[in-house]
């Protein structure tokens, strides 16, 4: 059993593709050109604003005998533009919400682990104690933070978990 070389199927693949003559892109390249050409002359085709741009530029150079640009808003009225633009301010954010203290407690053996771990001289403990009482004090600060989330229906009741099956 021999195994084909990708590259080779890759090749094969391409030529395929492109066909006998090899003009394949160009002629799909020309088709493609012929359907947005097809569609641009429907008059309810919706116009983005670099086509308008285009259209206008290609009737000024061309000497179009309809100087009024193409707009997909036919029909309608439209807008008022304000005289300036509004500033948009966006309101005040609701206040911190106060830290109960279970959160207190565990954030300040984050700092106090982190001091012993990372500058063990400024609490007075040499390395070799700093280390491993660091990393102790850095887990204990992160599973009281973690056993203080709420797991669980919210304390005022009517709570519903959802449709029962």
């Amino acid at each position: 059993m021999t195994v084909p070389d990708p590259e080779e199927q890759d090749r094969r693949a391409d030529a395929a593709r492109s066909g006998p003559g090899g003009n394949e892109p160009a002629r799909t390249d020309a088709a493609f050109d012929e359907i947005v050409a097809g569609w641009r002359a429907e008059p309810d085709a919706p116009r983005w604003p670099s086509d308008a741009d285009s259209d206008a530029a290609d009737r000024n150079s061309a000497g179009s005998a309809d100087p009024a640009p193409r707009s997909g808003n036919r029909g309608r009225v439209p807008a008022e533009q304000p005289a300036e633009e509004e500033h948009f301010e966006p309101p005040e954010p609701p206040p911190m919400p106060t830290l109960r203290p279970r959160t207190v407690g565990g954030l300040l053996l984050i700092a106090l682990g982190s001091l012993l771990l990372f500058a063990p001289g400024l609490a007075v403990v040499s390395e070799r104690i700093g280390t491993p009482l660091g990393l102790l004090t850095l887990a204990g600060g992160i599973g009281w933070l973690v056993l203080g989330l709420r797991s669980g229906p919210p304390a005022d009741s009517g709570w519903d978990d959802g449709a029962q099956l």
